[in-house]
C-alpha cells in the first residue's frame, strides 16, 4: 500500500465536542408568531416534561418548517395541543429504557466514546479532551478492527448504535444492525423491527426481495446476494449470466401474478425449470394477453436449463439452503415483513441470525441484508433529510465488490456504512484495499494481529522527526529520537561521556512512521482504541489514542 506522509508541522482538523446549533426552537416560534406554542413547550420544559429527545425531535421539526409559514403555522398548531408529544416517533417512544453512553441530542448531535489520552504521539490540541462522534463523521463510513474481547461491540459499537436509536426517536435518522450472534446488540424496546430467525414467537419477517419495484431490482438484488463475493474478472459472464437467468424467471411471475414476486419454492419452480410451475405460469400469462411478452424470457429459461453450464445451477443450490421450514416462514408466512425501503423513515431494526443453526444460510441472509440496504440508499429516490446507518458485525464474511463500491455512494446521500471485524485477514483478499481505502474512518484495538498493524501504519504514513545522534572518539554512538516533543530533555546528563571521549553531537530530520506497527501492538492498553477520523468535506484527523473507559 502506498504510504503518506504527515509534516509534523501540519495542522490537524479540530474533532468536534460540543454543539453549535444556531437560534433556538423556542426563538423560531416566537419570531414567526406562535408564541402560545413556544410557551407551551417552555412551561413543559421547567417542570421537567421535556426530555432530551422531545427537545431535539421538536427542533428538528421546526427548523426545517422554518421557511414555510404555513407548514411552521400547523407545526406550531400541533405543539399547543400536544406539547412535549408534538411529532411522536411510530412507536410512541420518547427515550430508551436504558443507556450506556453519554449522549448530546442538540444538532450536531454526538455521542461520547471515550478521552483522548495524555500520549505524546497525540497531537497536543486532542489531549485530555473529550472524544465523540457525530452523524457527519460516520457519513465517511467506519470500519473497527479487534480481536475478540478487545471491547469494540460493547465499549464502542454499543455507543454508536444507542445513539443512531436515539436519533431515530428524534425523527433524524434510522439504523439497522445486522447481528450474527444473535445477543451482542439485543436489548428490551431498543428496536421498531427485531427479525429473530431463533425465536418461533417473533411475528417480523423479511421481504426477500428488499421492496424492489421491479423485476430487474428484485433479480439484481438477490443475485448480489446468492453469487459468492470476490468473483474475479473472468467470471463477470457466469455473474451477468446468472443474474439475467434470475431476472427470466422473476420478470414472467411478476406479470402473471399481478406484481408479486415467488416465494422460495415458486421461485426454485420455476427457476429450476418445473414442468408444472413453467405451465402454470404460461397459462396465466395466456389468460392476460401477456404470453408473447414474456414468451422469449421462458425460452431463453428452459434452453439454458438444458446446458451442462447453466448459470442457474449456482442459484438453486444456494436458494436451497433457504428452503428450509423455518426460513420459508421468516420469508413467505409471517404476519409482518420488512422491506429494506423503510429504512428511509426513521426505524431501528435489527437482524438476528443464529449462524451455529444455519451457517451457509446465515451468511446468505446477512449478505442479502447489507446489499438491500446498499441498493437502497445509493437510490437517487432515498430520503436524504435522516441519516441511514447500517452497522454489521462480523462483517468480512458478507461484503462483497458490490457493498466495496457503494461506501462511496451512499455518503452523498447522507448514510454510512459501520463494519466491524476480527482482523483485516477476514475480508476477501481482493476487496480488502477498495474497502479499506473507501472507508473513511478507522478504529483499532488492542490485541491487533501483526499484519493488520502493518496495514494501518502503511495507511496512516509517516511524519518528519528529529533524531539525535551522539557519538565517542572510540567509536560508540547513541540515537535519541525526540518525536513530537521539544529537543529539550533528552539530552543526556553532561557526565554521560568524559570530557576526552566525547567526539560530536549530530540532529538529522528524519521519516518515522507516525504509529509503527509494533506501536499499535504493544502500545494500544486494552480498553483503548487508535482512531483516526474523516468528514464528509475531506477533512481528518491522524490517529488519536482513546480510552473508551473513561
Amino acid at each position: 500500500m502506498a504510504r503518506r506522509r504527515r509534516d509534523d508541522q501540519e495542522p490537524e482538523p479540530e474533532v468536534e465536542t460540543a454543539s453549535t446549533a444556531g437560534a433556538s426552537y423556542l426563538e423560531v416560534l416566537r419570531t414567526a408568531g406562535h408564541g402560545g406554542a413556544a410557551e407551551r413547550l417552555a412551561t413543559e420544559q421547567a417542570r421537567g416534561l421535556l426530555g432530551d429527545v422531545d427537545r431535539a425531535r421538536i427542533s428538528w421539526r421546526v427548523s426545517r418548517l422554518a421557511s414555510d409559514a404555513a407548514m411552521l403555522a400547523e407545526a406550531a398548531e400541533e405543539i399547543e395541543q400536544a406539547g412535549a408529544l408534538a411529532f411522536p416517533h411510530s412507536s410512541l417512544q420518547r427515550d430508551l429504557p436504558r443507556r450506556v453512553a453519554q449522549h448530546d441530542l442538540a444538532e450536531p448531535s454526538q455521542v461520547r466514546v471515550g478521552l483522548a489520552t495524555h500520549e505524546p504521539r497525540n497531537p497536543t490540541r486532542y489531549r485530555g479532551r473529550a472524544f465523540a462522534l457525530d452523524t457527519d463523521v460516520l457519513r465517511t463510513s467506519l470500519l473497527v478492527v479487534g480481536p475478540p474481547g478487545s471491547g469494540k461491540t460493547r465499549s464502542f459499537a454499543l455507543p454508536i448504535l444507542e445513539h443512531l436509536c436515539l436519533q431515530s426517536l428524534a425523527g433524524q435518522a434510522s439504523v439497522l444492525v445486522v447481528d450474527p450472534k444473535g445477543d451482542d446488540f439485543a436489548a428490551p424496546d431498543m428496536f421498531d423491527v427485531d427479525i429473530d430467525l431463533a425465536n418461533p414467537a417473533s411475528s417480523w419477517g423479511l421481504d426477500l426481495y428488499g421492496g424492489a419495484e421491479t423485476p430487474d431490482e428484485a433479480a439484481d438484488r438477490l443475485a448480489s446476494a446468492l453469487i459468492p463475493p470476490g468473483t474475479t474478472a473472468d467470471k463477470a459472464y457466469f455473474v451477468d449470466a446468472s443474474k439475467n437467468a434470475l431476472y427470466q424467471a422473476l420478470a414472467p411471475f411478476h406479470a402473471a401474478h399481478g406484481r408479486r414476486y415467488p416465494t422460495i419454492p415458486e421461485l426454485l419452480g420455476v427457476l429450476g425449470g418445473d414442468d408444472s410451475a413453467l405451465q402454470s405460469l404460461r397459462d396465466r400469462l395466456r389468460h392476460k394477453g401477456l404470453l408473447r411478452h414474456y414468451e422469449r424470457q421462458l425460452e431463453a429459461r428452459e434452453r439454458q436449463r438444458r446446458r451442462r453450464d447453466d448459470p442457474a445451477a449456482s442459484l438453486l443450490e444456494r436458494l436451497g439452503l433457504l428452503d428450509r421450514p423455518s426460513l420459508v416462514r421468516l420469508f413467505d408466512q409471517t404476519t409482518r415483513r420488512f422491506a429494506m425501503r423503510q429504512i428511509n423513515q426513521p426505524t431501528r431494526v435489527r437482524v438476528s441470525l443464529p449462524e451455529a443453526q444455519y451457517p451457509e444460510a446465515s451468511v446468505i441472509l446477512a449478505r442479502l441484508v447489507v446489499s438491500q440496504f446498499v441498493q437502497v440508499v445509493s437510490a437517487p429516490t432515498t430520503n436524504k433529510d435522516i441519516f441511514k446507518g447500517l452497522l454489521v458485525d462480523e462483517a468480512g464474511r458478507y461484503v462483497d465488490d458490490y457493498v466495496a463500491r457503494g461506501v462511496q455512494r451512499v455518503r452523498a446521500n447522507n448514510a454510512g456504512l459501520i463494519l466491524l471485524t476480527q482482523s483485516l485477514g477476514d475480508l476477501p483478499e481482493e476487496l480488502r484495499q477498495p474497502i479499506f481505502g473507501s472507508v473513511g474512518c478507522k478504529a483499532v484495538f488492542a490485541g491487533l494481529d501483526p499484519g493488520d498493524a502493518r496495514y494501518m501504519a502503511d495507511w496512516w504514513g509517516t511524519r518528519w522527526v528529529g533524531d539525535l545522534t551522539l557519538s565517542a572518539r572510540h567509536g560508540e554512538s547513541h540515537s535519541v529520537t525526540p518525536g513530537i516533543l521539544s529537543l529539550r530533555g533528552w539530552f543526556p546528563r553532561r557526565d554521560t561521556y568524559s570530557q576526552s571521549e566525547q567526539q560530536g553531537v549530530s540532529l538529522r530530520r528524519v521519516e518515522r512512521d507516525l504509529w509503527s506497527p509494533s506501536e499499535i501492538i504493544n502500545d494500544v492498553p486494552p480498553g483503548h482504541a487508535l482512531i483516526s477520523l474523516a468528514r464528509s468535506d475531506g477533512t481528518r484527523t491522524p490517529p488519536i489514542l482513546v480510552n473508551l473507559r473513561t
